[in-house]
Parts: C-alpha cells; structure tokens; sequence
C-alpha cells in the first residue's frame, strides 16, 4: 500500500478495510503497512473511534470485554468465548478498548479465546504497537496450546510474551 496516494483513496481503502469489505491479499498488504506507517497508523485509529461512536447507540448490548487492574497493570478479560478473526466484531472491540485505556501496560486474557486468524495477530499486533508507543508493554495470559503455537510460529511470541498465570505476566512488568 502506498500512504502517499490520494487521500480520498486512502480512506476508501480504510474504510473498505473497517467494514471487512477488502479480500484476504489486501488485508495483509494493508496491515503490513499500517503498522509500520505513523501516518496511516492514525488516520486509522482516528476512523475506527469515529465508527465505534457512530455505533454506539444508548440500546447498544454491553461489551464481551471487561477491564480491571492488578498492581497497576490493565487487564482485559473476555466474558463469553470468542474469536479474534476477520469475521468476528470482537476484533473492533478489542482494538477500541485497548486504544481508549488509559494505561500503557496490558494483559490480555486469551483463557476464551477459541480461534485467531491474520486478521487477530494483526490487531494483537496493533495494539502491541501502540502500547509500545506509549512506553508500555503487551502480555497475554491463558493462551490455549493451538493460540500458544501460533503466536509462536508467527515469531509474535517474541515480542508479545505469553504466560501461563496473571501473577507471572505482572511481574513480568517489573523486571
């Protein structure tokens, strides 16, 4: 992807991208880019907060994630089994939340998390970056073993650590 195109066609494509409407090829080329590109990177974010906001309603279903805080590092539980995949609304919810916590150190309990595709890795991915960008740190807990191998066949792991208990990952901090 190329940031210097046209703005009108780089929020096309953002907006494709959103509302899961580009093929699998530029999903990848796209967060490929994105990651890498500050500038794109914010054009992004700034469109997914606009649609969370524009989906918000005051009828609106509580969300499937909840927060909480333990020796001040944010962790996020998800409260019913769930799939971080290009298919699944979870995926905006977990980007929106990690981008509106107002910690930079955060766990993620991946205890119900069945099934995670590129599109997962990318979000964890992305929230990893901005975390990082704001001098702190993202751990995930209670990776199932078929998450676990994926994160490290990935080379993920090696950035995003995994841990088998909350207590680990917030020591984790520490050190």
């Amino acid at each position: 992807m190329n940031c210097r195109m046209e703005p009108i066609q780089r929020e096309q494509i953002i907006a494709k991208y959103l509302s899961r409407s580009l093929d699998s090829d530029a999903v990848e080329e796209f967060e490929g880019h994105y990651l890498g590109c500050d500038e794109c990177f914010d054009e992004l974010r700034v469109s997914e907060l606009l649609a969370a906001d524009l989906r918000d309603s005051p009828g609106r279903s509580q969300s499937n994630m909840a927060w909480r805080s333990t020796e001040g590092v944010a962790v996020l539980q998800f409260r019913n089994a769930s799939e971080l995949t290009h298919a699944a609304n979870t995926l905006d919810d977990l980007r929106r939340e990690v981008l509106e916590q107002p910690d930079s150190r955060v766990i993620i309990d991946l205890g119900r998390v069945t099934k995670i595709d590129s599109a997962g890795l990318g979000q964890l991915m992305s929230c990893y970056s901005h975390l990082v960008r704001n001098q702190g740190g993202l751990k995930v807990v209670n990776a199932t073993p078929e998450i676990t191998r994926l994160l490290e066949m990935t080379g993920i792991s090696s950035l995003i650590p995994s841990f088998t208990s909350e207590q680990d990952a917030v020591k984790s901090f520490r050190n």
